[in-house]
């Protein structure tokens, strides 16, 4: 694990947890690439302020500032490393908690609008998108009894089928395998999670894929595994890449502390 010793930040007012993120990605055995970035919350875990964000990827500098933040809205800033406003963020909540809506404003304008709907055990049924003044039926999300997740369906704004993704649980729930459509729309395996200890998963990834989070590239390809590991209160602490010959490619190491 890195070590975080002599890792200094200035604190926000009211901080009271902390989450420090370290990122590492490998090419055989050296660092091409390492992120540290730092959460503050409040006493009640409230966001105060960011660095993990995909604009802080782009600009090392950058971070997030809460604005506002009550029961029914959540505003946040994302500020460059020259401190000038990026974007705003903005979410609503419904009576339950359940984020609602989602907004990205830059420069006065919004470039992001989505509407999610939900059931009455408060799992996500629908996501709409925003396009030239109008939104449309992004997916549709279908739930077992066990409120799990089996099935999305994901649609175009022309309202087309572009993707199927669906979920099997085994009946000790140790293993869930997931499905997506490839390009011909034929559902094939692209992961299985197992539980191989106390919090403790395996992920076998059976197709490429790639994005960003934890301040660097995730990558995982076809043959490749991911070990991932989470504290009693479900939050990840640990997740490690490793390709077909069992090298570790990409780390991310989770720690909370309180002041």
């Amino acid at each position: 694990m890195v070590s975080l010793k002599g890792y200094t930040q200035e604190y926000p007012a009211q901080t009271k947890h902390i989450k420090t993120i370290e990122s590492v990605v490998y090419e055989k055995k050296d660092t091409v690439d390492h992120r540290t970035s730092v959460t503050y919350y409040d006493k009640d875990w409230n966001l105060l302020s960011n660095t993990n964000t995909l604009s802080s990827v782009l600009d090392k500098g950058s971070k997030t500032v809460t604005i506002l933040d009550t029961e029914e809205k959540f505003v946040q800033a994302i500020l460059t490393s020259e401190k000038d406003t990026l974007d705003y963020i903005v979410y609503l909540y419904d009576d339950q908690g359940n984020r609602t809506h989602n907004y990205q404003i830059r420069k006065g304008d919004t470039i992001t609008s989505q509407k999610r709907t939900y059931d009455d055990q408060g799992n996500n049924t629908a996501l709409h998108n925003k396009k030239n003044g109008e939104y449309y039926l992004s997916f549709k999300a279908k739930y077992n009894d066990a409120n799990q997740i089996i099935s999305r369906h994901w649609y175009n704004p022309s309202n087309r089928l572009t993707r199927i993704e669906k979920y099997e649980y085994s009946k000790d729930g140790k293993e869930i395998k997931y499905f997506k459509t490839n390009r011909k729309g034929i559902l094939k395996l692209n992961r299985k999670t197992v539980e191989i200890g106390l919090r403790t998963h395996r992920i076998d990834h059976y197709a490429d894929s790639k994005g960003i989070n934890y301040g660097i590239t995730l990558e995982k390809k076809k043959g490749y595994y991911t070990i991932e590991e989470k504290d009693e209160n479900d939050k990840l602490i640990s997740l490690e890449i490793f390709n077909k010959r069992d090298q570790l490619t990409t780390s991310v190491y989770i720690r909370y502390t309180e002041i």
